[in-house]
């Protein structure tokens, strides 16, 4: 009898433990949406910047309203920054997100003096990266919804970014005042956003892209692609305008150095580490370390120490950096903080990546 009650105190931890192991965040999650995010606490009625946008799994805009508001917004404004997170981020996390990182980016860039208040927007793109809808996936499962939310961002991508948002966006921006693009993205949404945004130009704008953008700064913070620069959307995208750049004769607003690509990594992000060779190999591909985790081999790599500070700069013809941040980014989802958003703006406003004697010239081709 003791024999048979011990087996089933054990069968009973057993349980309990995969229990534990299996079970999400929290059971009883509130239900969140995009809609529980009108305004950023840091904003005011007459200094409205944030316009959340959100996606179904098939990329259709949940809420029309929320694209027209950003679209009416945008037509003015001289800085677009689109942002979009990445994997395993309910409604309720993103929400919690935004409100404290967008603040601090957009902040940040006023600070520095490179945004104005009054003529800058951040869409903050939601977008379903869980399987079930307002829980965190769970643990066990992680690995497979990796590879099942990879499959849905790349959807998105397409039928979302690149045929709803960006026409919406950029399609009707006034062209008689200089605009800069600033896309960022984490994880799944910066492998979403690099895609979209160079498919998109490419076949809609790319021939008078350079009349009407002065910059296109794109930061991909620990992004979920494959290394291989040679192959990569990123550097088609760079290939391409510096094509057109090229064979420009009139005069244009954006300069060749006013276009940079970085790649923001750390070897720490166990996500992009183990996760993606995973789902590469679900692919039947070979399994490779994703540039988020490992860098890309062909770009060249600065540097950021404790203070989020890059030590040497080093200029790019190729126009794309790997940017090293294992000294402030811990795990996959350590970027939401004040030294990534001043990371950004370092980035972007890095006048030692513009070398003066950088020229792209008519033999460059894709």
């Amino acid at each position: 009898m003791n024999s048979i009650l011990k087996m089933e105190n054990r069968g009973f931890w057993v349980l309990a433990i995969l229990i534990l192991l299996l079970l999400p965040g929290s059971i009883f999650n509130p239900i969140y949406s995009s809609e529980d995010l009108a305004r950023l606490p840091c904003e005011s009625t007459a200094s409205r910047f944030f316009y959340p946008v959100e996606f179904d799994a098939d990329g259709n805009i949940l809420n029309e309203d929320q694209l027209h508001a950003a679209k009416v917004a945008a037509i003015t404004r001289r800085d677009i920054i689109i942002f979009v997170h990445g994997w395993d981020k309910t409604a309720g996390s993103v929400d919690g997100d935004y409100q404290d990182f967008l603040c601090r980016l957009y902040w940040r860039g006023v600070d520095n003096q490179y945004l104005a208040e009054d003529q800058a927007i951040v869409i903050g793109v939601f977008w379903p990266s869980t399987i079930l809808r307002n829980h965190e996936d769970f643990p066990l499962i992680k690995p497979f919804s990796y590879y099942i939310i990879r499959a849905r961002a790349d959807t998105i991508a397409v039928e979302g970014v690149q045929k709803r948002l960006l026409p919406a966006i950029l399609d009707t921006a006034e062209r008689d005042h200089e605009m800069r693009l600033h896309i960022i993205g984490h994880s799944f949404g910066a492998r979403r956003l690099i895609k979209a945004v160079s498919d998109y130009f490419s076949k809609s704008i790319m021939d008078k892209l350079p009349h009407y953008f002065s910059s296109v700064n794109v930061v991909l913070l620990l992004p979920a692609i494959e290394p291989g620069i040679e192959n990569s959307q990123a550097s088609q995208f760079i290939l391409e305008i510096n094509q057109v750049l090229g064979e420009m004769d009139r005069v244009r607003r954006m300069k060749p150095e006013h276009l940079r690509i970085f790649n923001v990594y750390s070897e720490r992000d166990w996500a992009n580490r183990f996760l993606f060779p995973i789902s590469e190999a679900f692919n039947f591909k070979m399994p490779y370390c994703s540039i988020g985790a490992c860098g890309e081999p062909s770009a060249p790599v600065l540097t950021v120490d404790e203070a989020g500070t890059i030590n040497e700069w080093t200029p790019n013809i190729g126009r794309i950096w790997n940017v090293r941040a294992d000294s402030i980014i811990s795990s996959h989802s350590d970027i939401y903080k004040g030294r990534i958003a001043g990371l950004i703006w370092k980035l972007i406003t890095a006048k030692e990546l513009a070398p003066s004697d950088l020229e792209i010239t008519r033999s460059l081709t894709p």
